[in-house]
């Protein structure tokens, strides 16, 4: 069988942003090993690198780092040792006997010489293309631009480096790989590892206390390699009290939040969060209480293995310091279990999640983020029910426009109520009378506006609270 390598290097693409700059990416310490036979990619191990010391060996620096193969982290099954160096554009890796394993010269862009898994071969280069704008026919590679040194004759054998952040990204034998995993919770997990950070999600909360969970996108600058950030949205959640369903303690919380992008308000809205003495449910979401720490391992899933990862991890937002804990699995979601408070949330893409404030027993820590408005463009401020057959809202407008109002029942798109009339420059609230609401049903809400040199709609929801 033919070893198909595409996918493998598609995988240099899945980069998360969670760096203060580029050349952190490279940072993780957790390797993945696998197979990709016939359209089929098959995990069959992990890895995990520690770095030991600096030496010299005949006058060059190496970097000693250990290498460790397991299924469970549990269980390591081989340790090696091998010293890498990335000296004046040239990649060697040499092993405990300081044999060569790899020797590339990764600034030639010509054909090469190089040795690879210990054999002096004939190596090609490949520039691979990561970028995901089109068109893709004009690639002017840069120190960023993954390289793969495959063997001439034998394209299954390769290694591929980036220059800039001075990693070896993949590497093939011909019948597996072995792939660093790139992002901020790689990151964070591999912290966990090297400080064996552990911590018990077991909270202590009273009555009033809350965090702020911080939603920002984050990219990094082409030309000075920085991360930089956009304000997204923040929901707050607070602890109001408990309840008994059905004989069941519940938590009642709260949540609001506002979207800096479309300068909306979200909520309040109340929900219950059931809790028994091994853990507590979010949704249908199943978070057991215990002792967190460490864990890397293949398990079983739909009939194939895959990886589970987790680890615990400290952030620091402007001078804020909590503990979170991290999940990764091969899906493109990051998730996260807070020690201190009942919310676990998720990240997707480049967005990065932050916790910028706390109050816990009563204590505040961090700094709350707090409402902004935008008034270069047309935006709802707010949307909610004053009774159950009246919903209010407050939309700033750039002009005088006119403007139409739908709601609807999300459950058959049926109107309920609507509105026609005319907007000022400013702030507007129009109140709409609709068919009889249903406490906590949420109800989608459609806007179109229309003026002389203006048009256009944007659509929201709400949940009534009558």
């Amino acid at each position: 069988m033919r070893i198909i390598i595409l996918q493998t290097l598609l995988f240099l693409t899945q980069i998360s942003f969670g760096q203060e700059s580029r050349k952190e990416m490279a940072e993780s310490k957790i390797y993945v090993r696998a197979t990709y036979f016939d359209q089929k990619n098959e995990f069959i191990g992990l890895q995990v690198r520690t770095d030991l010391k600096d030496t010299l060996i005949e006058n060059r620096h190496f970097l000693k780092i250990k290498m460790e193969d397991f299924v469970d982290y549990s269980d390591v099954e081989k340790t090696e040792i091998y010293f890498e160096s990335f000296d004046n554009g040239n990649y060697k890796l040499l092993n405990k006997n300081f044999e060569t394993v790899h020797n590339i010269d990764y600034n030639k862009t010509e054909e090469q010489t190089a040795t690879l898994f210990g054999n002096l071969v004939k190596t090609s280069l490949e520039y691979i293309d990561t970028r995901r704008s089109y068109p893709r026919d004009s690639l002017i590679a840069t120190d960023k631009t993954p390289r793969k040194y495959y063997t001439t004759d034998n394209s299954e054998i390769y290694a591929v480096i980036i220059p800039e952040l001075k990693t070896l990204a993949v590497s093939s034998n011909g019948q597996f790989y072995t792939k660093q995993l790139y992002g901020d919770n790689y990151n964070d997990i591999s912290e966990g590892i090297k400080y064996d950070f552990q911590t018990s999600n077991r909270f202590d909360i009273q009555p009033g206390d809350e965090i702020q969970l911080f939603y920002r996108r984050k990219w990094y600058n082409d030309s000075t390699g920085l991360a930089e950030y956009q304000d997204k949205q923040f929901k707050n959640v607070r602890y109001i009290g408990d309840t008994i369903i059905d004989g069941n303690k519940s938590l009642k919380m709260e949540i609001d939040g506002y979207n800096y992008l479309s300068g909306s308000k979200d909520g309040p809205e109340e929900f219950l969060m059931h809790v028994s003495d091994s853990g507590y449910y979010y949704g249908n979401q199943f978070i057991p209480f215990k002792e967190y720490s460490t864990e890397l391992k293949l398990i079983e899933q739909n009939g194939q293995k895959v990886f589970f990862l987790q680890g615990v991890s400290k952030d620091t937002i402007n001078g804020f310091t909590y503990e979170k804990i991290v999940q990764a699995t091969p899906d493109p979601y990051r998730y996260f279990i807070l020690p201190f408070f009942p919310m676990p949330f998720v990240e997707f893409g480049n967005v990065q999640g932050i916790i910028t404030y706390s109050k816990i027993k009563g204590i505040e820590k961090g700094t709350k983020r707090e409402r902004t408005y935008i008034t270069d463009e047309t935006n709802i401020r707010d949307i909610y029910s004053i009774s159950d057959k009246k919903v209010e809202l407050e939309i700033y407008f750039l002009d005088q426009l006119d403007v139409e109002i739908e709601i609807k029942d999300y459950e058959n798109d049926e109107v309920i109520g609507s509105l026609k009339t005319k907007s000022k420059k400013g702030i507007n609230l129009f109140t709409v009378k609709t068919e009889k609401l249903e406490k906590g049903k949420s109800y989608s809400v459609q806007i179109n506006y229309k003026g002389e040199n203006n048009s256009g709609s944007f659509s929201n929801g709400f949940k009534s609270k009558h």
